[in-house]
């Protein structure tokens, strides 16, 4: 074989490689774009099914609603913000163990339990009257985020319903330095913690501000009027609001209560400045308060269990 020859075998033999080469590599850039395509496919579909979440939520059709989100969950398990809006949404239809099954996880997980998710994770214990875990679910979440209103809103709801009165008024309290949106459940929950506690003019002064920015949440009204009674009254709950109290538990909530409950919710903004004198002392305890607290969220009261107070003090209609 002359020297020229074997140039040109040589030459020929690169030739082919980098055809084959060429060939391989436009392969693997087709096969990543039909990937990246696909993902692509899968974000807009997961976009659909969120916009159209939204737009039951808006419309107060809180099954369709979960049926979504359920339909989103299943196609992201592994997404804990995904999990966190699927676990509200079984809450809210009162589905607490299957709730607590989907947001757990995420919640005992470090790389997971945002504030966002211990948030969630919080309001289903204390929905389910684990009112000691919610408490350190929510801490953990006020740990997370010192600014996150909704933690310190939780937080207070666990503590009032064991019991710990005055540290739940200091966690509403700081939940209302940092609160986004309509203030009426943490207004409304401050409310019955001051009553609680037998300071009932400031507390029926928060629950009127709480039925402002709600007005069609019968429950604040209710709880009002309690309050109101109370106040007249001398801290004894009149026959009638007793006999009312029963007969609103056995009644039904129809469904267009709950679309104007769950549109109540949405954008009300009056500010709420808490009170800067201290309380006035509290006089004798003679009455107890079945109350009605409101988690965030939750379009209805039915969700939480409904814990009776201890004793609520009297306070002097005129201090």
């Amino acid at each position: 074989m002359t020297k020229t020859s074997h140039s040109i075998r040589t030459l020929s033999l690169m030739m082919t490689s980098v055809v084959a080469l060429t060939a391989l590599a436009a392969c693997q850039t087709t096969g990543s774009s039909a990937q990246g395509g696909e993902v692509g496919r899968q974000a807009k579909i997961d976009q659909a099914i969120e916009r159209a979440a939204n737009d039951a939520d808006a419309a107060g059709s809180a099954q369709d609603s979960l049926a979504l989100v359920e339909k989103l969950y299943k196609r992201n398990p592994k997404d804990a913000s995904v999990a966190t809006r699927y676990a509200r949404a079984l809450r809210n239809e009162n589905r607490l163990t299957r709730a607590n099954l989907v947001i757990e996880p995420f919640a005992q997980d470090s790389k997971t339990a945002t504030a966002d998710v211990l948030v969630e994770y919080a309001s289903i214990q204390t929905s389910m009257g684990n009112h000691a875990g919610a408490e350190a679910a929510a801490r953990r979440a006020v740990d997370k985020n010192p600014e996150s209103g909704k933690a310190y809103h939780v937080l207070g709801v666990a503590l009032d319903a064991q019991g710990k009165h005055k540290p739940a008024e200091e966690a509403f309290r700081s939940g209302l330095e940092y609160w986004q949106g309509n203030p009426s459940p943490l207004l409304n929950n401050l409310g019955l913690n001051l009553a609680a506690q037998g300071f009932l003019d400031e507390a029926a002064e928060t629950l009127r501000k709480a039925a402002a920015t709600a007005p069609n949440r019968a429950e604040i009204e209710r709880n009002l009027r309690i309050v109101n009674a109370l106040q007249v009254s001398g801290g004894q709950v009149p026959s009638y609001l007793k006999q009312e109290e029963k007969d609103e538990e056995k009644k039904p909530k129809k469904d267009d209560e709950k679309k104007n409950d769950k549109k109540a919710a949405i954008d009300h903004d009056a500010p709420y400045v808490p009170p800067s004198k201290p309380h006035p002392a509290p006089a004798v305890q003679k009455a107890s308060l079945s109350v009605k607290p409101i988690m965030e969220n939750d379009p209805a009261v039915k969700q939480a269990p409904v814990p009776t107070q201890k004793p609520v003090s009297t306070a002097a209609v005129n201090q």
